[in-house]
């Protein structure tokens, strides 16, 4: 029991050194901002940010935006929210996705803006889907009100108004990832549980201009000066990595010494066990002379338990009678 005890720990600590001594992408960029020159043609070429020509993303291309929801449910399963939004590696993943499967580029900021319309939409759509005497029709996932009721509802909820006219995308993974709305309200969450459920009041906005938002991209990988000032906090951030390693390393090491003293313990134990055993079937009584030189022996070292407990029994008379004549015993 105590050696697979101490080797589900020597287990464990191989699993998290090895996670641990991984590179991490960022300390790379920051090893890269930090020995490049600042006369570097990389630094002097670089143009503030609202220089650069601005492209509106089309969110609406073909693909585009199932894709968005199925990598963002699958993230917020695997590493979880930070705040009420993406943690930063997981929107890394998600623009490596759009890039890869639609050659779509879209930076941390715009994929933002793109969630949190959706999710301000899925609001919307969740108390009207969810209200008494339900006018929703899943088949063409629209409402079947009339103009007056049409008018009454954007009156109590102005988030119902781009409703009408774009209806939710993809509603099955919408609640996949933002699932939470009820009849009686926004009492539950899903995915997006962190933070207090979002009332009427503070999410009254309106979403067709939500919608134009005019969502940018940067002809060039550069960002000017905010990639600058990132580059210290990336090697303040690699620096800690580095401390928290060694220490990890440190205390896995103590682990293992432990491991090991426990592990020779053990067998100890199991050899002076074995090696009695065998003694007491040799019928010599405690006061005899090849009785008390065996048990010399014993103590002496590790191997001569292991020899012991490897020579035939008719041998080991004359081997104990041979090392017993070393103590003048015979």
């Amino acid at each position: 029991m105590v050696v697979y005890f101490i080797f589900l720990l020597n287990k464990i600590f191989e699993l998290i050194k090895l996670k641990f001594n991984r590179d991490p992408s960022h300390t790379q960029e920051a090893d890269i901002n930090q020995t490049t020159p600042s006369n570097h043609p990389s630094h002097l070429n670089r143009i503030p940010v609202m220089a650069q020509r601005k492209i509106r993303l089309n969110w609406k291309l073909e693909g585009v935006e199932k894709t968005f929801l199925e990598t963002c449910v699958h993230e917020v399963t695997l590493n979880g929210l930070q705040g009420s939004s993406l943690k930063p590696i997981s929107w890394k993943n998600v623009a490596e996705k759009l890039k890869i499967e639609h050659n779509f580029i879209a930076d941390q900021k715009q994929m933002k803006n793109r969630y949190d319309y959706l999710k301000s939409k899925f609001t919307a759509w969740s108390k009207l889907k969810n209200k008494t005497g339900n006018t929703y029709n899943p088949v063409t996932n629209t409402f079947n009100l009339s103009e007056e009721e049409w008018e009454i509802e954007m009156k109590s909820n102005k988030l119902i108004k781009a409703l009408r006219t774009s209806p939710l995308s993809y509603p099955e993974l919408c609640v996949q990832l933002f699932k939470g709305s009820t009849s009686n309200g926004f009492d539950s969450w899903g995915l997006s549980s962190t933070l207090p459920c979002p009332s009427e009041e503070v999410s009254d906005h309106n979403l067709n201009d939500l919608e134009d938002i005019e969502c940018t991209q940067m002809e060039t990988p550069t960002q000017g000066v905010s990639e600058e000032s990132s580059s210290q906090s990336k090697i303040t951030e690699k620096r800690k990595y580095q401390t928290f390693n060694s220490k990890l390393i440190e205390v896995g090491d103590q682990i293992i010494k432990v491991a090991k003293m426990l592990i020779e313990k053990h067998n100890l134990s199991n050899d002076m066990d074995a090696c009695m055993e065998k003694l007491e079937t040799m019928g010599w009584g405690e006061l005899d002379a090849k009785y008390q030189t065996t048990l010399l022996l014993f103590g002496e070292s590790a191997d001569m338990r292991k020899v012991w407990l490897h020579l035939q029994s008719h041998v080991c008379e004359l081997w104990v009678r041979n090392a017993g004549a070393k103590y003048n015993l015979f």
